[in-house]
Parts: C-alpha cells; sequence; structure tokens
C-alpha cells in the first residue's frame, strides 16, 4: 500500500512538474499553430503600470504565448469545444451546412450588409475609369478582375443563422454593373465559375478554404492568360496540363480555414483534384512576358502560390498586396517614393492589374484609386 500511495504521489509531483520540465527542456509540444498568432503588446514596467495590474497583465501573456506546451494546449481546448459543442474557435469563421466553412466578410457581403451605395460606388469607377484612359494613353492597359467568393458562389451552404436574412444589393453587382458600363476592360471571374458550377468535374470551392479550389485556379488561370493576349495583343509563353491527380487529402492551402481553426485531429472530408500548369519547353527565345503591376487581394495570393506570374509575367512584376505591402517575384519589398517616380514607374507598366474579390470589393481600392488619380491630375 505504501508502494502504491509514492507511485501516485511521484506521478501527481511529475504531472505538476511537467509544464517547468519542458520549458526549461526547451521542446515544443505539438506542431505549430496555425493563422497569425501576433505576440502581446510590450508594457513597460513602471509604478503606474504596475499598481493599476497593466503590467501583470501583460507578463501573464507573455507567459502564455512563451509557453511550450501552448500549441498542444490550444488544440486541445479547440478540439474539445468543437466535438462537443460544434463551436469553431476562430476569429469571424462559421459552420455552414453540409460541413462548408465560411469566412464572416463574404456571408456579410453576399447579404449586401457592408453596401457602400451606388453613388459611391459609381464615383469609384469614373476615376478608375479617367486612370485607366490616362494609362492607355500612355501606352498601359488596365484589366479590372472581379474574382470569385464563396458566399455568393454556393449561398446555399450559408449558415442556417442567415436563412432568415433578406439579401439585398450588395458591392459586387453594383461595381459589375458600373464596371462593364464604362470602358474598362473587365473579367468577372465570379460569374465565369457560376457558369462552370453545374457542369465541372471537380469542386471549385472545397468545404475547408475560403479561397478557390486548386482545381479551379487552373480555369481562372487560362482565362486571365487569354484576355490578357487579347487585351495587349501579344502572345503569353506556352504551356500545357500536368496529369490530373485526385486526392482525399488537401494541399497547400485547399483546406486554409480549417486549418486555422487548430484542432488537434479533424473528421474533414473532402475530394481535392490537382494538376501542374507547364510552361511548354519548346518555347522561342524571348518569348514575350509583360511587365505587370497587380493591385490586389489573397485570391491573387493563390497565384502568387501556384508560382502563376512568375512563368508569364517579367520578372520585374510587383503585387501590392492591399495596395499596403509590394511584393516582388523574388520575395522582396521595397517602397516606391516620390509622386514623379511613382508615376514613371506606373508608365513602364504594360498592365496594371485590379483584382479583388467581392468580400473586399467595398473597400475597393485600398487607396489605390486616389493615388493614381493624384498622378493624372
Amino acid at each position: 500500500m505504501l508502494i502504491v500511495k509514492r507511485v501516485v504521489w511521484t506521478l501527481v509531483l511529475l504531472l505538476l512538474c511537467a509544464p517547468m520540465l519542458l520549458q526549461l527542456s526547451g521542446t515544443i509540444l505539438g506542431r505549430p499553430l496555425k493563422g497569425w498568432q501576433p505576440p502581446p503588446e510590450p508594457d513597460t514596467l513602471s509604478w503606474e503600470s504596475w499598481s493599476e495590474g497593466q503590467w501583470q497583465g501583460y507578463a501573464e501573456e507573455q507567459a502564455r504565448y512563451r509557453l511550450n506546451a501552448r500549441p498542444f494546449l490550444a488544440r486541445l481546448n479547440n478540439q474539445l469545444k468543437y466535438s462537443l459543442f460544434g463551436k469553431l474557435n476562430a476569429h469571424n469563421i462559421f459552420m455552414g451546412k453540409n460541413g462548408y466553412l465560411y469566412e464572416g466578410i463574404y456571408i456579410w457581403s453576399y447579404l449586401g450588409m457592408d453596401y457602400q451605395g451606388e453613388e459611391s460606388i459609381a464615383e469609384n469607377v469614373a476615376m478608375l475609369e479617367s486612370i485607366a484612359d490616362s494609362l492607355k494613353a500612355n501606352g498601359s492597359q488596365m484589366l479590372f478582375v472581379l474574382a470569385s467568393g464563396k458566399a455568393t458562389f454556393m449561398p446555399e451552404n450559408l449558415p442556417p443563422r442567415y436563412d432568415t436574412i433578406p439579401k439585398r444589393t450588395n458591392n459586387y453587382e453594383t461595381y459589375r454593373q458600373h464596371l462593364l458600363q464604362s470602358s474598362i476592360p473587365t473579367l468577372d471571374l465570379n460569374q465565369y465559375l457560376l457558369d462552370m458550377k453545374d457542369t465541372a468535374s471537380y469542386k471549385l470551392y472545397t468545404k475547408g478554404n475560403t479561397h478557390w479550389s486548386a482545381y479551379a485556379l487552373y480555369s481562372v488561370t487560362d482565362t486571365l492568360l487569354r484576355t490578357i493576349e487579347q487585351l495587349l495583343h501579344k502572345d503569353l509563353p506556352d504551356y500545357y496540363y500536368g496529369p490530373l491527380v485526385v486526392e482525399d487529402q488537401a494541399r497547400g492551402l485547399d483546406d486554409g480555414i480549417f486549418q486555422s481553426l487548430n484542432l488537434l485531429w479533424t473528421g474533414l472530408k473532402d475530394e481535392y483534384a490537382y494538376r501542374d500548369i507547364l510552361l511548354n519547353p519548346e518555347q522561342p527565345p524571348g518569348v514575350y512576358r509583360p511587365k505587370v503591376w497587380v493591385i490586389g487581394d489573397s485570391f491573387y495570393g493563390t497565384l502568387m502560390d501556384a508560382r502563376i506570374p512568375h512563368r508569364f509575367f517579367s520578372d520585374s512584376s510587383l503585387f501590392f498586396y492591399y495596395f499596403n505591402e509590394m511584393r516582388t517575384l523574388d520575395g522582396r519589398h521595397y517602397p516606391l517614393d516620390g509622386t514623379e517616380k511613382q508615376r514613371r514607374e506606373v508608365e513602364k507598366q504594360d498592365l496594371i492589374l485590379i483584382f479583388i474579390t467581392d468580400g473586399n470589393i467595398g473597400a475597393c481600392c485600398w487607396g489605390m484609386t486616389g493615388t493614381f488619380f493624384n498622378l493624372y491630375n
């Protein structure tokens, strides 16, 4: 009996000491957490911060953030909430019907809950049209791409809580109307995928991702490249598709928002189709690759992840991520200084590509419209 007590107390002591031993060993318990995990905001130790409890709160958050067992414990907490109560412990992620996950901004945008109003949208399109005309006069083109959105593509699977909310006019519909009435070259990939919805061989949107599927990306790429060729009257590099592979495990970001739930295990079942886009090895020397500036969001980021621009655009091309961060094709970041320098650089481009999903189009185009408009006025 004494031996049993000692064993039990030893196990209890080890359990109590386990976090400290794990921390001292430097071993991280579990896979790194997905999604944005910012460190706590620093707080300077002072009499005021101490007496008001601010520094203690920061110290507690810092200890929790640096805890080596944090990935495992966070996933365990999330898994229990998900398995027992069906609760998703992630910001603005909702479980829809038939196991489809949605981000809130795409639901609210589809329902027209963030509608900017026709007058505001018409004014913005008029400014974009003026910019497009100025670019064309200087030998450059503009192409406005309306990227798809999951809620618009499959409203039938929205969470039940939204079944009773009436859909109103939304930003995408009004932008589409005014863009098509303008002289701005416009490619509506939203409608393009909707037209394919009932005939596509494989899923264009998977259950666990915000963005279109890798399979949809191939069709999107083909349509985008053909549109650019027609607009610029130039042939882009020839390409072909590799063999199609169908899998039950997602690659890359095909289950991106499901991974952001940070669960211990997953019951997600889906079908994923993949194939590579390959350049023709017998390209003629000096094949044309346009110089492109892209102002876009994470939907264009899916093309970057698939290295589409790296194959078809000039190495000098830039991606203005939310018109906030400039990304080169080789991963560098740098600012452009001065209005005149910006104008000179803009006019060196063959194409200015605006690439926005319906969930973000209400913010079109993150200050780009005013910045570019001021270059020519």
